[in-house]
């Protein structure tokens, strides 16, 4: 995208990131009058969907630290989080652009003339939304964070409590719900339906709120701050019953799971599944790829075709092994077939028999007249879907386990098993209770998915057991003092000269050591 200086407070920007936060909307307009209609503000509209798509998919860190695998191309340092190279590591400027674009619009949205009630709501919710997202996804990556009040306030900001942030981030999600329609209610701005689950609606508002509530429960209990867990797990599972009850949206678990591969694997068709996602615009240029990292990083042949299946230890960053497949899924359990390349096939390299990501069918290239089958891969044809109906089954079942309530656990447990044709909990693998067979749960169903796995690990502290490295030997006060979050990056005190720019902010105190 082209630049435009905004009227963006020097003192925010030197607080949140020395990274240049400045944006154009795609018309060119200035800031002064980038608001008196409505295609001026859907600029600015546009501009919150930009940085959205990338700031909740740019999750390096936690992928390589959470996600199932066995093998990984570079990136092993942060598996085992080696602090040294856990704080060179990504940081957070673009949620902060998503948010200051956010209040951006609501800041100047009075300005816009000719507004339809509905319209304002649409544009009104679609930053709510990604207001609420975003402190989310902050505090799920990065703990105490600052809380800014709006686009205009010129001032060093600190880190808040995550509480507090949370707190923040439920009620922008619960002005989303009241003012955004169902999903196939949504309409742009020439009147056309919008079918693009990155735009935010009532149930993807209801989806925010689920986790939310589900996060703030367990932070409560792992960190143990000033709360009521219950009371949290309940408002998750009241969120959760109304996107299964599909009281704020017609969603619908696919009927199988290669059902569900074929839909996750073409994006440009309605997914009933479908909550949320970073959606993949395969024609905004030739060189476009998808924002599912996670896909990207598991691909290898045949869904790669200019790779052979020896290329795989040298061109594929997450490898998994059939071994480990073995291990997860029942024999009966039709995800192994569907989300495994010929699973009971024999795909060796070296001695070593992997499994093939088949989850994604679809794959784009460029034509290229030096490679020898004359083209060159350019991306896996997915969205990148964050959060879909399934995941609300096992959310509920979850925070139900926690509160004591096992049999409607169980019963979202096995209506998730069903769907796959696996054994029914209890089953004679289930030997670790039904907490971590829910977990075992999403992590069967959600494999090549999302960043997922690692905060379903926090949620639920199975750092020492599910994780590697330095996770296995934290104590309670390491945890306490963020080390489970990623530090405080540079950017955010100092600037590109390392002279410090902001006194008001503080480094995590376990990670202090380490600066």
């Amino acid at each position: 995208m082209k630049h435009l200086v905004y009227i963006l407070p020097v003192a925010l920007g030197l607080a949140l990131s020395a990274c240049d936060l400045d944006l154009k909307p795609e018309n060119g307009l200035t800031y002064a009058n980038s608001f008196d209609t409505e295609r001026e503000l859907n600029a600015t509209t546009s501009s919150i969907h930009y940085f959205l798509n990338k700031a909740i998919s740019d999750d390096n860190a936690f992928c390589a630290a959470g996600l199932k695998l066995d093998e990984m191309s570079g990136g092993d340092q942060t598996r085992q989080w080696n602090p040294n190279t856990v704080k060179t590591g990504q940081d957070w400027a673009d949620l902060y652009s998503t948010i200051f674009e956010a209040n951006l619009l609501l800041d100047n949205i009075g300005r816009t003339q000719g507004l339809t009630e509905a319209r304002r709501a649409f544009h009104q919710g679609q930053a709510e939304f990604a207001l609420g997202i975003c402190y989310l996804t902050l505090v799920q990556r990065y703990g105490d964070v600052p809380l800014t009040v709006d686009s205009k306030t010129i001032k060093a900001y600190g880190c808040a409590p995550q509480m507090d942030v949370l707190g923040q981030a439920i009620a922008h999600a619960r002005r989303g719900m009241d003012l955004l329609p169902t999903y196939d209610n949504l309409t742009d701005i020439n009147g056309q339906p919008i079918t693009n689950r990155q735009f935010a609606s009532k149930g993807s508002c209801a989806a925010l709120l689920a986790h939310l509530y589900a996060w703030r429960g367990s932070v409560t209990e792992l960190y143990g701050l000033r709360g009521d867990a219950n009371a949290d797990y309940a408002k998750a599972v009241e969120y959760a019953t109304m996107l299964i009850d599909g009281k704020v949206g017609a969603y619908a678990l696919c009927p199988s799971p290669e059902q569900l591969c074929e839909a996750l694997s073409t994006p440009e068709r309605p997914n009933a599944e479908e909550i949320f996602s970073c959606a993949f615009d395969a024609t905004r240029s030739n060189f476009s790829s998808t924002p599912n990292l996670v896909a990207m990083n598991y691909r290898s042949w045949p869904l790669d075709e200019t790779q052979n299946l020896g290329d795989i230890v040298s061109n594929t960053t997450y490898r998994l092994r059939k071994s480990t497949v073995d291990q997860m899924y029942d024999k009966g359990d039709m995800r192994r077939e569907a989300y495994f390349y010929n699973i009971d096939e024999p795909h060796e390299v070296d001695g070593v028999d992997y499994a093939l990501m088949h989850k994604y069918r679809a794959a784009l290239y460029i034509a290229d007249q030096y490679a020898p089958s004359g083209k060159s891969f350019r991306s896996v044809n997915c969205n990148y879907t964050y959060w879909r109906l399934a995941d609300f089954y096992l959310l509920r079942a979850e925070c139900n386990a926690k509160m004591g309530r096992d049999a409607a656990a169980i019963a979202d447990l096995n209506a998730i098993r069903h769907r796959a044709g696996a054994e029914p909990y209890p089953a004679p693998g289930d030997t670790e209770g039904l907490r971590k067979a829910v977990f075992r749960e999403r992590e069967k169903e959600f494999i090549y998915e999302t960043d997922a796995r690692y905060f379903d690990i926090v949620r639920n502290n199975y750092v020492a057991s599910e994780l590697q490295g330095k996770f296995t030997t934290l104590t309670q006060q390491d945890i306490r003092g963020g080390a489970l979050t990623l530090p405080v990056p540079d950017g955010a005190y100092k600037d590109s000269n390392g002279r410090v720019t902001n006194t008001v902010i503080r480094q995590k105190p376990y990670w202090v050591r380490y600066m």
